[in-house]
């Protein structure tokens, strides 16, 4: 509601005419939110934020495992090039045991901590993670390098003319690496953080690849590592 207020003032001396002003005051009442209205806006917010933060916060640990697994990817390639190029370009005979492979790719990794199993009263590794299907693996623990971005990897050996054909289509093996792209950090899950690669005679090449005896789609997950390098995500 608006009403008009007019003040008149008058002036002295004949024949001159008063002074008015006018003003406008506005008692038009404001709305607002009642103690209710905001409790049930409060909640509805709060029911819609449960639906979503999970879906959210699952598809931001995806892309974070995505980088790491390609980041680890790369530290191990580098490394091998580096390697096979101060060997002669093969590494033939450069490893033994799997104790070979801690000593070389030590050397190659910078700022990488060695974790020997004989030397350390805290285990190396973990002592037990899933598969993408969910069955449980019960892992004994061995000697492992840990990368300056937490990436664990432990090592086994094939052969050593790199000649094997342990999980492999063709006789080009020399060892394997299982490589937790985030340390002991959850979900250690084959798939998501968990993975296989083998170095043979034509690079390193993850577990999933044309020439590993697993299927990119094998229900336990191991060979999801081809799938990230093609597709660039986790969409499983």
């Amino acid at each position: 509601m608006i009403k008009n207020l007019t003040l008149t003032l008058s002036r002295k001396g004949r024949g001159e005419s008063p002074l008015r002003f006018t003003f406008h005051t506005s008692l038009k009442k404001r709305a607002a939110f009642t103690l209710a209205e905001v409790l049930i806006t409060l909640g509805i917010i709060g029911v819609v934020a449960t639906m979503t933060m999970p879906s959210l916060i699952n598809g931001t640990q995806k892309k974070e495992l995505v980088a790491q697994y390609k980041k680890a990817y790369s530290v191990i390639s580098q490394a091998y090039l580096m390697i096979s190029n101060d060997n002669g370009g093969s590494l033939e005979g450069v490893f033994t045991s799997y104790n070979d492979y801690i000593d070389v790719f030590s050397k190659y990794i910078k700022n990488v901590k060695v974790c020997r199993i004989n030397e350390q009263v805290t285990r190396c590794y973990l002592d037990s993670y899933k598969h993408l299907n969910g069955s449980v693996i019960n892992t004994d623990t061995g000697s492992t390098l840990t990368t300056p971005d937490g990436a664990t990897l432990r090592f086994y050996h094939i052969n050593s003319g790199c000649t094997g054909t342990t999980e492999l289509k063709k006789p080009i093996g020399c060892g394997r690496i299982r490589v937790d792209v985030n340390g002991i950090k959850k979900p250690n899950t084959v798939g998501y953080d968990i993975f296989d690669f083998y170095i043979t005679q034509n690079g390193i090449i993850p577990r999933g690849h044309e020439d590993t005896t697993c299927n990119e789609d094998d229900p336990t997950g191991w060979g999801r590592g081809i799938t990230i390098l093609t597709t660039g995500k986790i969409d499983y």
